[in-house]
């Protein structure tokens, strides 16, 4: 049974992370929101401050890459940031717990030295409820980390709106007429690649393939920030003028490695044949495909080459990875 006061073990865990992670040319960045690598949050201590600082309001994503941790390395096994399920939590010393509305060993979060702590588990976007650096934590009481062993990493970004810039209707309409199309811009069905410029007589502009669709948009980026120097951004497939943004003229980082993101959370890369756009098809799963997860492909670009790059998407009907995806350093 776990005490109020728990005599810490006498091994002494060294945690080794393995980093994924490039280096770029030109100076680095000193936004405290840019992060060169994946965290680790220590299961023997209490709120450990992240790389990561947000304003109030600002929206921010966490999310879990591997390894794990428990809450007492003699008696209970190790579990990832989602904590014990009931069974085995019901079966601790409940007292021990940080916030005990929460499971055992899931990861919490706050923001600034005085924030209230919030579950985090294994990620996703959230909002930051005040102003400040984000610290992480495991939901064991600190006067009973004593026991504990093992380490997570995470991967996180902040908010990229400054060089993100959106698009609308009378951006696409005001391009076209500048090129001559008398009628301005139409789209002739519901998805990103419907967007047309139309002549007066009814006739389309013509696009052979995806790329020419993309060389379009990025047209339109210039001509609604001349000022700033962008390149075309696909958000979504499902819609058609919203869809698309213009980001920062970027330099090519790579290609997302999304195999290396799947094993590092123990699963497997693996490719839906019913996805409508083969892009969007990635997952990772188990071994007998009774588990999957989404991939954030923003993300991997993140972990893999610094959080001063974004994804892009630059065929969505392309099932090799390489052809569909690459990620991008922000200027």
């Amino acid at each position: 049974m776990r005490h109020f006061f728990v005599i810490a073990s006498a091994t002494v865990l060294t945690l080794i992370i393995s980093l994924w992670s490039t280096s770029r040319a030109g100076a680095p960045t000193d936004d405290s929101r840019h992060v060169k690598a994946n965290p680790a949050v220590s299961s023997k201590e209490g709120w450990q401050q992240m790389p990561l600082s947000v304003g109030k309001g600002e929206k921010f994503t966490v999310l879990y890459v591997s390894g794990t941790w428990t809450v007492d390395v003699r008696n209970f096994p190790g579990v990832g940031p989602a904590g014990y399920g009931a069974a085995i939590d019901r079966k601790i010393f409940q007292p021990c717990k940080f916030v005990a509305g929460q499971p055992f060993g899931k990861l919490l979060g706050r923001i600034g030295e005085g924030g209230t702590a919030f579950p985090v588990g294994t990620g996703g976007t959230l909002t930051a409820p005040d102003s400040g650096t984000l610290f992480l934590r495991i939901n064991d009481a600190d006067h009973c980390l004593g026991d504990n062993g093992g380490a997570i990493s995470v991967a996180m970004a902040g908010d990229d709106d400054d060089v993100r810039h959106p698009l609308s209707r009378q951006n696409f309409d005001a391009y076209c007429r500048e090129q001559g199309f008398e009628a301005g811009a139409v789209t002739t069905g519901s998805d990103a690649y419907s967007l047309r410029c139309k002549n007066s007589d009814g006739s389309l502009q013509v696009f052979n393939n995806p790329e020419d669709i993309h060389n379009f948009v990025g047209e339109v980026c210039q001509s609604a920030y001349p000022d700033i120097g962008v390149i075309d951004r696909l958000i979504t497939m499902k819609g058609t003028y919203s869809a698309w943004e213009c980001m920062n003229r970027t330099s090519y980082a790579g290609v997302p490695d999304l195999q290396g993101w799947c094993e590092s959370r123990g699963l497997t890369l693996s490719h839906r044949t019913d996805a409508k756009y083969a892009a969007y098809g990635w997952t990772c799963a188990n071994a007998d495909r009774t588990h999957s997860e989404g991939i954030t492909v923003g993300m991997v670009c993140k972990s893999q080459f610094g959080q001063d790059s974004l994804d892009r998407v630059s065929n969505v009907r392309a099932e090799d990875i390489g052809d569909a995806w690459d990620c991008r350093y922000v200027r």
